[in-house]
């Protein structure tokens, strides 16, 4: 009877271990523990979104950098053997055809970039979901690291989306930014509290 019951019991085992073995290299498949790359299914597919997100941000980044740079995915080759990775980013140079890291970005063009990867963002969202509109966008900040001719590019290229049924908001303390925008509120502070007014 043992040794019947021992036999009952290693061919459960058996089965058990073939159904571990599917299993577990499904597991690991789906959790990026395969090869040196560890992409999990969660990131590949993030990947996929972010791309065209890049792709759509890319178009208006051309036109706001005047043709000097332009975001570029990481290629899984180029991808670093640990830690969480994915969604890097680099920076491709159109003048000197080299890549950099996004670390190199001055402060008025990491606002550009910025700012291109959210109308990307919107883009993509639109070309998804043809139900789902963005239709407001507010921006804060940023603008004082730009050069008054960057500058006056993001505000012509905000100027045109908001020509259209797109609301643009931009919180800002740059003296020269408030003197091109028509319709303002104005807030300031006094001794009873914070006060605000339109203008334009």
């Amino acid at each position: 009877r043992a040794e019947e019951q021992c036999r009952l019991l290693l061919g459960e085992r058996s089965s058990l271990r073939e159904r571990y073995l599917l299993l577990n290299n499904l597991n690991n498949t789906a959790g990026g523990r395969l090869g040196r790359r560890h992409i999990s299914l969660e990131t590949y597919m993030q990947r996929q979104f972010f791309r065209h997100i890049i792709d759509s941000a890319n178009v208006r980044l051309r036109e706001m950098s005047r043709g000097q740079f332009l975001l570029h995915v990481r290629d899984m080759d180029d991808l670093k053997a640990q830690g969480q990775v994915g969604l890097d980013l680099d920076v491709y140079s159109i003048v000197n055809e080299q890549y950099r890291e996004v670390e190199t970005l001055s402060g008025g063009e990491s606002f550009m970039a910025a700012l291109a990867m959210a109308l990307g963002l919107s883009d993509s969202i639109r070309m998804s979901r043809g139900s789902v509109h963005i239709d407001t966008m507010f921006i804060d900040e940023g603008f004082g690291s730009l050069s008054e001719d960057t500058r006056n590019q993001a505000v012509a290229m905000l100027a045109g989306l908001a020509e259209g049924d797109h609301l643009v908001g931009i919180i800002s303390h740059v003296t020269e930014l408030k003197e091109q925008i028509e319709t303002k509120l104005l807030v300031k502070r006094t001794d009873r509290g914070s006060s605000a007014r339109w203008e334009g």
